[in-house]
């Protein structure tokens, strides 16, 4: 197929993809395969090698980071159920006071954000959160976007959540890099979304049945120490990070191997799987922790991991078929810098489906081809794409529903609130990879 009919299959492709997923309600997994499948025979690829490329991008991917989503989800199944996620967010408010709550609420929800799903953030600090906020007489359109946004932030930008994770995989971006820069592209926007949030002036009061089991929840509930809350979180980190920086000094020596070993993805989120272990005091060894958790993380880990997999498929489908040639040349007679395509379609991507991770994958599958002919480094259009898969949450993202309802805000009020919101955390994200590209930080 020439050139010009290669780049309006693709165009068809993809819109397809977004109608199938946001208007018809078929699941992304099932989606994305079966666009693959027909952007594949659209451009006359042989059957015979659509079907090669389908199980060598999906296997290639899933091969580097199925078992670390897997690993990212237990943990954070571990931190809800001791309640490790309540205890980080007394420790913040301790600190911040109650004045200064919503500075809490965000600082917390962000660093719980990084293992923990952001629905799943509002869903277990609620309670907590309701009951403040009628302690300090504030409303709930405040708090609970707050309580969201802090971890919609981290989840969008950190791995090893999924998004981030699959993006960085299919750009091949070193995890320490993108840990680090995710985490520094994180505090700008967590600040501006914040500084926003406190500007709502909607007056929304919290849900009466949080107050009891928040009140359940601090009074009969013993919550583990501070130390054993933050260190399955912190730990994976430093030890990816570790192997990272020592890379970059000296590949071969003793050390750098050994943390090349404890600081491997799938390696450090088994330490911090294994350390959260200990907040569960002599229940780690019953049936409940061993069993029934491990299958809940696995339930949740399901989707990312083939929808990860698939989003990769559709990458080398694009670079073989040189849709990414053909693609890199219109937009560089289009003027549009380089910067804002992975941007752009990360944010019309979550803006019509109503998911974050499909964002920062399709983003990801999409660019990760032009790199070479838009002049980006893989870590730029990564923290682009991160930044673009914020935009916008509305009505058709879960996340959205359940911070507006167990927030008591009705559609107009969550669109005031969380929605403007997450148009500001990806606005003020994208700024900061801006800057640091013209200064040649990435």
């Amino acid at each position: 197929m020439a050139g010009t009919g290669i780049i309006i299959a693709f165009v068809v492709a993809i819109i397809l993809m977004v109608i199938m997923i946001s208007k018809c309600k078929v699941h992304p997994a099932m989606t994305i395969l079966i666009v693959v499948l027909g952007l594949g025979l659209a451009i006359g690829m042989s059957p015979g090698k659509i079907v090669s490329t389908v199980e060598g991008g999906f296997g290639k991917t899933i091969g580097s980071i199925g078992i670390v989503i897997l690993l990212g989800c237990l943990l954070g199944k571990v931190l809800e159920e001791t309640g490790a996620a309540v205890r980080i967010t007394n420790s913040v408010l301790a600190i911040f006071g109650k004045k200064n709550a919503i500075w809490a609420i965000a600082i917390s929800s962000a660093i719980l954000g990084i293992p923990v799903f952001a629905d799943s953030v509002v869903i277990v600090l609620m309670p907590i959160v309701s009951t403040l906020a009628l302690k300090v007489g504030a409303s709930m359109a405040q708090y609970g976007t707050a309580l969201y946004l802090g971890a919609y932030i981290t989840h969008s930008l950190v791995p090893p959540t999924p998004g981030p994770l699959a993006g960085a995989a299919i750009l091949g971006v070193d995890l320490g890099s993108a840990i680090f820069w995710g985490i520094v592209v994180s505090i700008p926007a967590v600040i501006a979304t914040t500084i926003y949030i406190k500007t709502i002036k909607l007056q929304v009061s919290p849900k009466e049945e949080f107050i009891k089991t928040a009140q359940t929840l601090t009074d009969t509930k013993k919550l583990p120490g501070l130390f054993l809350s933050y260190l399955p979180i912190i730990l994976p980190i430093v030890l990816i990070m570790i192997a990272s920086m020592l890379n970059a000094v000296d590949k071969k020596a003793p050390l750098t191997q050994f943390f090349n070993f404890v600081g491997a993805p799938m390696v450090a989120l088994l330490i911090g799987v294994i350390v959260s272990l200990f907040l569960t005091g002599q229940e780690w060894k019953t049936k409940k922790v061993l069993n029934n958790w491990v299958e809940e993380g696995l339930q949740l880990s399901a989707m990312p991991i083939i929808v990860t997999g698939l989003g990769g498929a559709l990458a080398v489908l694009i670079t073989n078929a040189k849709v990414a040639q053909q693609l890199a040349e219109l937009i560089g007679k289009s003027g549009i810098p380089a910067l804002f395509i992975p941007f752009i379609i990360s944010a019309l991507v979550n803006t019509i489906t109503g998911s974050n991770t499909l964002g920062v994958m399709t983003g990801a599958a999409i660019t990760q081809p032009l790199l070479a002919g838009l002049g980006l480094s893989p870590l730029a259009a990564f923290l682009a794409c991160a930044s673009g898969a914020q935009i916008f949450k509305h009505s058709n993202s879960s996340g959205f529903w359940v911070t507006v309802s167990l927030s008591n805000m009705n559609l107009a009020e969550g669109l005031r609130s969380v929605g403007i919101a997450t148009c500001i955390s990806g606005l003020a994200s994208f700024a900061t990879v801006l800057v640091l590209n013209f200064m040649g930080v990435i």
